[in-house]
């Protein structure tokens, strides 16, 4: 059977790396929704212009709406990977410290 190794440190640092992503995708996210808003009055004041202002408005809410969601999980993934991580030392230690009082019991 082969074995099977968790390493809560290499947890913490896949946590790590997806808050990166996260903190890369938002900063991303802000530049290109910081560029939009430079056009959101220049579709003029007309009908037309008045339509593709609109239009231009619900594309830019639903892309940054969808983004926002994927940032807000990976965030929670990052969170999760913690508690993963928490939960595998926490689990170790119980089972060393179980191991440590039957040896101890047993004289050894």
């Amino acid at each position: 059977m082969a074995s099977f190794d968790i390493d809560p440190d290499s947890f913490h640092q896949a946590a790590d790396r997806l808050d990166a992503a996260k903190d890369e995708v938002q900063g991303l996210l802000d530049q290109f929704t910081g560029a939009l808003d430079q056009f959101a009055d220049a579709f003029g004041g007309d009908e037309i212009g008045m339509l593709v202002g609109i239009a231009h408005q619900a594309c830019t809410e639903a892309l940054t709406e969808c983004f926002s969601t994927n940032i807000e999980e990976l965030a929670d993934y990052a969170q999760s990977v913690r508690e993963m991580a928490e939960n595998h030392q926490a689990a170790d230690d119980e089972v060393a410290q179980v191991f440590n009082e039957l040896l101890g019991e047993l004289g050894t």
